[in-house]
């Protein structure tokens, strides 16, 4: 026992709890544990630890049996840093992270691996910043400051200047465009929803805004298909995949699908919860489906099927047209 764990005749009370904190920020531990570790009987070390809760905000209490007790946030293991690592690459190769951001997180975490697994990693590119990896760093900044942005909002032949009181960043249910959610200071704080992609020179502005929940009764201003606002189920499309496809869905990485089931002729089907739209036809939808080419078919509803039926039909009869050639501006 060191000089600092003697028994509780020779300690007074705060070093003990002094003594548990130690113990407690270096791994979880057991009453029984700590009991053992300090020389002190169970009933003094118990009582101790309710003293020490009131004192230390940071304690946390394990499910047992038997309880733990730890101050702070325990290390990963290297089972865990590993799975963390397969996350951030999901979302770099999904480009919801911007690499600038990604980059420090991936250190983090592959620094304590053994030298043969961090050899065996995949690496990421060190390209130059997208001009969305910036707006999104910009825009989280002014999330977590509270303060304005403002912007110049990208639309087909033209640029619009807006401000917005960023409340949410999120990903598309479907697409998987990442979407700013806040209120327009210009326009009575009406919701609005932007496609990060098309938010151009993001600026913080100066002072802050007080942040508030959004009603869920407001519905965005851009047609993204939003998640329904009265809290009423989405829509179950069925879709059967083929050919290369079969195994992409099997392997998992589409949150969107449900459990596959796999038919006797190879085939694989699942369901795709989207949210209803106000046509009845989720239009959101259906380019993700022609992304799947011809090895996709829509089994149901019926409305959803005829939808993309006609776009695939309407999708060949361009490609089978010879496109017009037209001669550049400038070009000799």
């Amino acid at each position: 026992m060191t000089p600092d764990e003697q028994p509780e005749r020779a300690q007074s009370p705060v070093q003990r709890l002094f003594l548990l904190a130690r113990l407690l920020r270096a791994r979880p531990h057991t009453v029984a544990e700590l009991a053992a570790a300090t020389g002190q009987t169970l009933a003094v070390t118990a009582r101790d630890l309710r003293e020490l809760q009131s004192l230390e905000p940071g304690l946390r209490v394990q499910p047992g049996p038997p309880q733990g007790y730890v101050i702070g946030t325990p290390d990963l293991d290297d089972a865990a840093r590993l799975t963390l690592l397969r996350g951030l690459d999901a979302l770099a190769a999904r480009g919801s992270e911007p690499a600038a951001t990604l980059a420090p997180l991936r250190a983090m975490l592959t620094a304590p691996l053994p030298a043969h697994v961090r050899a065996a990693l995949p690496t990421t590119g060190t390209a130059r910043p997208a001009a969305s990896d910036l707006a999104l760093n910009a825009v989280t900044q002014a999330w977590l400051a509270c303060r304005p942005i403002r912007f110049q909002e990208w639309q087909p032949g033209k640029r619009r200047a807006a401000r917005l009181h960023p409340l949410r960043i999120e990903a598309h249910p479907v697409s998987g465009d990442l979407l700013v959610v806040g209120r327009d200071p210009d326009h009575a704080g009406e919701v609005r929803t932007y496609r990060l992609s098309r938010m151009l020179h993001v600026t913080p502005e100066a002072g802050t805004f007080t942040p508030d929940l959004l009603d869920p009764a407001q519905m965005p201003a851009l047609p993204v298909t939003p998640l329904p606002a009265t809290g009423a189920p989405g829509m179950t499309v069925t879709l059967r995949f083929t050919g290369e496809a079969t195994f992409r869905v099997l392997e998992g990485g589409h949150a969107c699908l449900g459990e596959p089931s796999i038919n006797p002729d190879g085939s694989v089907d699942a369901p795709l919860l989207v949210p209803h739209d106000a046509g009845g036809v989720p239009r959101s939808v259906l380019p993700w489906l022609l992304s799947w080419g011809p090895q996709v078919q829509v089994l149901g509803p019926d409305a959803v099927r005829a939808a993309w039926q006609r776009l695939t039909r309407e999708a060949a009869e361009v490609a089978a047209q010879t496109p017009a050639r037209f001669v550049q501006h400038g070009a000799a």
